[in-house]
């Protein structure tokens, strides 16, 4: 029996919310961080850079403004959209899908200025392209190029499955992964110029992770455990390598599962000899593998669900035990650790020089890069998804459709 693919997502959006939490998080621009080194080690002690415009923010966490973008009626789903920031000939617009088949178009200071329709709900983050448009996919499998300047669709191609995560972007056109494990070239025109399918997994989370594009290569983490690498101009096969003994589980509890975009970490960043990549399994371990070949160089037992960031030779992680964590890039060994909560974490993003994460009992928190808490705050409802870091501030979804700019 075939379901129709609304109801395969409604189901397993009820299942993630039963056990644990979605994901899906959005790449923040990286700022730079100074590090010594001592005498045979490999260790870094951190020294944040800041300048006057990039000042570590002091004082409580202030709610700019907050949004209700899913106009929600009783007994609806959950939703998990991602918001995007776009520049205009008028300015900075925030961009983001929700569940009434709408997306919506803020300015800065979250006056609406418009609406535009799609043809089912949208659970994706967006990518502005270079030509200006903003791609986004909904949960019938469509992506859309919107021109957000006119609120229009400028072009729509059908897919097999949907777009959960983020589109990447590669060239003038861009790269997105589907919930079914396809992976997708498109032109900044909506073309498709290549495809890759790989086999399905069984129990998933509602999300997948964003692939990542370096050097002419795509390496993506698919939700049955295989981390694959690509040629991107053509889609060709280079490497393919499994991360989990098994991921058969018959709850989510059991559940391990790579959720999050992988993080690229260059022989330059992290003093090792070689390229790495490092791959998250929610449930399961932080796996360090080869750019090269896809083995492995190092793993530990840590489970995240949304992507680490890296800040000069320090990986920086919110784990699903409620911790925030800076990684030694070279071998993954903690640095400090800075236990915030007894629920998950979603982050880190870096903004004016602090670090912002969120967990699932909507609390959302300010640090340092040392690990100080500077502050915290409490929304509504809970937060499954990654603050987003915009040119005003920090963008925070929670699972009930409000959306809110933090600073």
């Amino acid at each position: 029996m075939h379901l129709p693919m609304r109801t395969i997502f409604l189901v397993s959006s009820l299942m993630s919310l039963s056990a644990c939490s979605t994901l899906s998080a959005l790449w923040p621009a990286q700022e730079e961080v100074k590090t010594t080194t001592e005498q045979g080690s490999n260790r870094p002690s951190v020294q944040p850079i800041r300048d006057a415009a990039q000042s570590l923010a002091t004082g409580p966490i202030q709610i700019l403004w907050s949004k209700n973008v899913d106009q929600r009626i009783p007994g609806s789903p959950m939703g998990f959209s991602l918001p995007t920031s776009a520049t205009t000939a008028q300015g900075e617009r925030v961009v983001i899908g929700g569940q009434d088949k709408r997306v919506r178009i803020y300015d800065n200071n979250g006056s609406e200025i418009s609406r535009v329709a799609l043809s089912d709900s949208c659970e994706s983050g967006g990518l502005q392209l270079s030509n200006g448009l903003v791609v986004v996919g909904d949960l019938s499998g469509v992506i859309y190029g919107l021109d957000v300047q006119h609120s229009k669709v400028v072009w729509r191609f059908d897919l097999p499955s949907a777009l959960i995560g983020q589109p990447v972007v590669y060239g003038d056109g861009f790269i997105i992964q589907t919930s079914n494990n396809q992976l997708y070239r498109f032109s900044n025109k909506g073309k498709k110029i290549w495809s890759y399918s790989d086999g399905l997994g069984g129990l998933s989370m509602h999300l997948s992770p964003s692939p990542v594009v370096h050097n002419q290569r795509v390496y993506a983490a698919l939700s049955n455990g295989d981390v694959i690498a690509l040629k991107a101009d053509s889609g060709s096969f280079i490497w393919k390598r499994q991360l989990l003994l098994s991921n058969k589980a018959s709850v989510m509890s059991q559940l391990k599962v790579p959720v999050a975009m992988p993080l690229l970490i260059t022989a330059a960043q992290s003093g090792r000899d070689e390229d790495m990549l490092l791959v998250p399994v929610f449930q399961g371990e932080l796996s360090f593998l080869s750019l090269q070949d896809g083995s492995t160089l190092s793993r530990r037992k840590l489970s995240l669900k949304s992507s680490p960031i890296l800040i000069d030779r320090l990986v920086y992680v919110a784990d699903s035990s409620g911790a925030l964590s800076a990684l030694n890039a070279a071998d993954g060994e903690t640095v400090w650790k800075q236990q915030l909560s007894d629920g998950e974490l979603t982050g880190p993003v870096l903004w004016k020089g602090s670090l912002w994460v969120a967990d699932d009992k909507a609390t959302v928190y300010r640090l340092s890069q040392t690990g100080e808490l500077m502050a915290s705050t409490d929304l509504n409802g809970r937060i499954d998804r990654a603050p987003v870091a915009g040119n005003q501030g920090i963008l925070v979804r929670n699972n009930l459709g409000t959306l809110y700019m933090l600073r």
